[in-house]
């Protein structure tokens, strides 16, 4: 298989196909991905997650979404690839697995040759290096849009703005600058449209509304709260740019509900790991006026107003505390009711998922409640409703499917996963038998009923734990291996919460223990020898990134 990476911006050109989906219009594509989300996996009581939709079985009050499932696909089985936010993202707008990147800071962290530990620091390959997904899409005749949370860019500008703005043309403001403040807004403004042009040469058109990471990467106590009502607006506005036009559109939404701070929250609250307390709430009670661009006096009268949804919320019978999920959901009813406005309803397919679970049921981790989430589709010129798949699914077969309706062909190898177009036409057929995943140090490999997990380290780190290095870390006492993700917060919470999290080999019965409460390594050598060949024949895909003894196990039979 050719390597991505090697595959220039003219090769993928040359490989475009005409623009017609087997003599059809080509839809629309509307991909909303929330931010830390996981399904609930195990519907026995006392197993509620309250930041599920509610089509998963979650008590919160999200009509829309129940909506969106009503009138499309509840896929039940869909996968990341990677479970940590731009790690992810990059399988989403790629279709490829995060250890592709050539991402120049990456692949100096990790050159060909040496593991790499795909994590938080994945960044987009080159503009001109191999294609993302709204590059094929727009060279093939799609409006492309971007809007919200970017995290794929610019990891050199997300710690120490002091030290490292400046020289990128950002200009500066003291953490707890007054937003309302002429010079503070003109800031923010002028940032805020450096990063639309740094986003753009990715494939895009149109930019706007941008987070350039997390909230705190704004580096604003006052900007330290989500804005739905700013970027829904955003959408919309792109949206409406399509009113009347027959060429089709590609608009990529980002969320960044209900990642942390905790949206929930009525009043100020530190964080954890003792970074400081903000002064100002971060919901539905923060400031609507400001905004990362500056000071906004849109009223934003396309949503419910945000005492409307609190309302809405307790008629209902909900405790104030998830209204946050109901304005989320107001938020994608005000997409979806924009593009029924501008007459696309019928050819619009709309992906609502998220980028990885919750970091409470295993961000970061290989587990079920870092690797399940949320997918729900709706496509009403497919005829398609009110179904569920049981099928797997990985995030990296987004990208492909787009492109399968899209009518685009590429090259082999430009991306890694699978189109799932024939399952959004009717088909219950399962497409997948297995899917892979990555995270740090650890690779996986599952089935429907299986989940092999290995966790092994590069040579150097291997040595320091065959000597008796204990790794330190600020939050917990030192340990015999290192956590194998970089960020040392989500490695604390993944390890605490996860007792087999430092096992080298784990296997789970995932239909007996869906919790995966039990690793049955032992019980089961015929399965694992089976899933470490099936795994070892997945990495066979990176030659340049040895995995332990799997880059010379020799790829045997598939599990079912």
């Amino acid at each position: 298989m050719t390597h991505p990476a090697t595959l220039t911006w003219s090769i993928v050109l040359s490989v475009l196909m005409a623009p017609v989906v087997l003599g059809a219009v080509r839809p629309n594509v509307v991909l909303i991905i929330t931010d830390d989300q996981s399904p609930i996996i195990d519907r026995a009581p006392g197993h509620n997650d309250p930041s599920a939709f509610s089509p998963y079985g979650s008590d919160v009050y999200t009509p829309n979404i129940e909506r969106m499932a009503t009138e499309g696909i509840r896929f039940d089985r869909a996968n990341v690839a990677s479970t940590v936010c731009t790690a992810s993202r990059y399988n989403f707008l790629t279709g490829r697995y995060a250890s592709r990147s050539s991402a120049p800071h990456f692949l100096t962290l990790y050159p060909p040759g040496t593991m790499s530990r795909p994590d938080n620091m994945v960044e987009l390959d080159p503009p001109d290096g191999p294609a993302t997904l709204p590059q094929l899409l727009q060279a093939s005749g799609y409006r492309t849009g971007f809007v919200g949370k970017s995290h794929v860019i610019r990891h050199d500008l997300h710690r120490n703005p002091q030290a490292t703005w400046k020289a990128a043309g950002l200009r500066t403001y003291a953490k707890d600058a007054d937003p309302y403040d002429p010079a503070v807004g003109a800031a923010l403004a002028h940032n805020h449209a450096r990063w639309r042009e740094w986003l753009r040469p990715y494939g895009f058109d149109f930019v706007d509304g941008v987070y350039p990471a997390n909230l705190l990467e704004l580096f604003m106590d006052a900007n330290n709260q989500h804005h739905l009502e700013w970027t829904v607006s955003k959408a919309r506005d792109f949206l409406e740019g399509s009113r009347g036009s027959k060429q089709p559109f590609f608009l990529y939404f980002a969320t960044t509900i209900p990642h942390g701070p905790a949206p929930y929250r009525k009043q100020p609250s530190p964080y954890p790991f003792g970074l400081g307390g903000p002064i100002f709430p971060f919901g539905l009670d923060g400031d609507i006026s400001v905004t990362p661009e500056g000071i906004t006096r849109d009223t934003f009268n396309f949503m419910p107003s945000r005492d409307e949804i609190k309302k809405s919320n307790s008629e209902a019978g909900f405790p104030e505390q998830l209204a946050y999920m109901t304005w989320l959901d107001a938020g994608v009813g005000a997409i979806l009711q924009k593009i029924d406005d501008i007459g696309a309803g019928s050819n619009t397919l709309v992906i609502l998922t998220s980028d990885h679970g919750s970091w409470r049921r295993g961000k970061a981790t290989l587990y079920e409640g870092g690797m399940r989430i949320p997918l729900i589709t709706r496509w009403p010129a497919s005829q398609q409703a009110g179904r569920s798949f049981e099928g797997l699914v990985s995030n990296v077969d987004v990208a492909p499917t787009v492109l399968d309706l899209a009518g685009v062909e590429v090259a082999e190898g430009v991306v890694d996963g699978r189109s799932f177009r024939r399952v959004l036409e009717g088909s219950n057929l399962p497409f997948r038998d297995a899917v892979f995943a990555e995270l740090g140090w650890a690779r996986a490999v599952k089935t429907k009923r299986w989940k092999y997990i290995a966790l092994r380290y590069p040579d150097p780190v291997q040595r320091q734990i065959d000597e008796g290095v204990m790794f330190e870390y600020a939050k917990t006492a030192p340990r015999q291996r290192p956590y194998y993700t970089l960020n040392s917060s989500l490695g604390f919470f993944a390890a605490e919460h996860n007792p087999h999290y430092f096992a080298p080999d784990q296997l789970f019965d995932l239909q007996a223990d869906p919790r995966e409460t039990r690793n049955v390594i032992a019980e089961h050598p015929a399965v694992a020898a089976q899933l470490q060949a099936r795994l070892a024949g997945w990495l066979q895909m990176f030659p340049d990134r040895p995995f332990g003894e799997f880059s010379a196990i020799a790829h045997r039979s598939d599990v079912d």
